[in-house]
């Protein structure tokens, strides 16, 4: 029988992954912006959302096993 690891141990690496993820998404926008030269942040936006879309799939999948 495989061990279920502990849930804050589950949380807490999961913290890191949000704070990477969030960091990786806004830092291409923030690029993608510069390079397009619109006056809007257009990329910075949309791939802030993707960010959050991302997160909460992993939220979703990483929780689903935990009792």
């Amino acid at each position: 029988m495989k061990k279920q690891p502990k849930s804050w141990l589950v949380f807490s690496g999961l913290a890191f992954e949000i704070a990477i993820i969030m960091y990786v998404f806004l830092k291409l926008g923030f690029y993608l912006d510069s390079i397009a030269l619109w006056g809007l942040e257009v990329y910075t936006l949309l791939l802030s959302i993707a960010a959050i879309l991302v997160i909460i799939w992993l939220i979703l999948f990483q929780t689903k096993n935990l009792k």
